[in-house]
């Protein structure tokens, strides 16, 4: 029997690398599995000049840039298709409706839409913009096979605004390489340390962040934040806290070790990267219950989730309220990594990379 060849098309924009490096993982463990990777980055964006119309919106930018770049690779015969964001199944349906295909995703535009709209972006032109890629996707989301929506709120979303049947999906969550991760012993005593990571800080709710700390905790604890954002240049960063700019990985993990606490007040998120590796870190999370989050954290179990509309004194409360109980703190963070070594192991996301694969190749030989 010969090997089933795929087209994967996946993505390494913005938050995308760490799950992208997970399917190619799960991929190349697959037995007789050809996989061709197609990987789309930020410099594609200076590569494939794109005209005004496919500039309007984000995603039209993305489909057309994603078409572009495939342009040679798709002449070739494959049996199957993977696909990784939801643009890539609007921009590759065509195929997907010639040949087996599965797609993988942290949101669809119901659900950007409804965390936009939460924002206070709801003009016309968000709202045209909207129905035009819910019916895209819409029509999409019937050409492929199966789904790996990485959290619960997706899978809905899929199921309730797109009609895709639940038995297609497999929830994913955020995998992470638990051993590269495996915490070492915390001294849970002061000096308190707490951590903020994220790129885009306005949006990771990084203003309430640093009015948080200023206000609340600046006597009781120290700051890290780990961002790129050159909008932190410009800011005046209260006594207490501490900027990394273009940490490596192995510093990532060095101030997730270090840290007693990880707060991530975000404004709009999806199944945030930094949920998933603080629990592998055995680091408990305060974080603002939108999209995903939920999946990631055990409420009052290995951290703590706040609504959107939560109060600085309120987060404030949560903070001091560990960081008063040392014993409670420590348990919680056992509990992070016990929830991590349960949810998010790469073995985990291995087996469900690999039981679509074993569909898609039962759809080859139906016809």
């Amino acid at each position: 029997m010969s090997n089933t060849r795929a087209l994967c098309i996946f993505s390494s924009v913005l938050g995308n690398a760490a799950v992208t490096r997970s399917l190619i993982r799960a991929l190349d463990r697959v037995p007789e599995l050809d996989p061709t990777y197609v990987i789309l980055n930020a410099d594609d964006y200076l590569s494939y000049p794109a005209p005004w119309w496919a500039r309007l919106t984000n995603p039209w930018h993305s489909e057309f840039i994603a078409r572009r770049k495939t342009e040679l690779v798709r002449k070739q015969p494959f049996d199957v298709l993977l696909v990784y964001t939801w643009e890539n199944a609007v921009a590759f349906r065509d195929m997907a409706n010639r040949m087996p295909a599965a797609a993988m995703m942290d949101c669809v535009p119901a659900t950007m839409d409804r965390q936009l709209r939460l924002r206070g972006r709801n003009n016309w032109k968000r709202r045209v913009s909207h129905w035009v890629h819910h019916r895209a996707f819409r029509s999409a989301a019937a050409e492929f096979d199966q789904f790996l929506p990485k959290t619960s709120d997706c899978l809905k979303s899929l199921v309730e605004d797109y009609g895709v049947e639940p038995s297609r999906c497999a929830v994913t969550l955020a995998p992470q390489d638990l051993d590269w991760w495996n915490p070492r012993p915390r001294s849970f005593t002061a000096p308190w340390r707490i951590l903020f990571a994220g790129n885009d800080f306005e949006r990771k709710g990084g203003d309430f962040l640093l009015r948080l700390y200023s206000d609340y905790l600046a006597k009781a604890c120290e700051l890290t934040i780990l961002s790129n954002d050159p909008d932190l240049a410009s800011r005046q960063l209260p006594e207490g806290v501490r900027w990394v700019k273009g940490a490596t990985r192995e510093q990532l993990r060095e101030a997730f070790w270090d840290s007693h606490l990880f707060l991530l007040p975000t404004r709009q998120d999806f199944a945030p990267q930094v949920v998933a590796e603080a629990a592998a870190a055995g680091l408990p999370s305060l974080a603002t219950g939108v999209d995903g989050i939920p999946d990631l954290i055990r409420d009052g179990e290995t951290g703590f989730i706040l609504p959107r509309e939560a109060s600085a004194e309120q987060w404030a409360e949560k903070v001091h309220g560990l960081l008063a109980d040392p014993e409670a703190l420590q348990t919680m963070s056992s509990q992070a990594r016990r929830f991590a070594e349960e949810h998010l192991s790469l073995e985990r996301f291995d087996r469900l990379v690999s039981d679509v694969i074993a569909r898609l190749r039962a759809a080859m030989e139906a016809g």
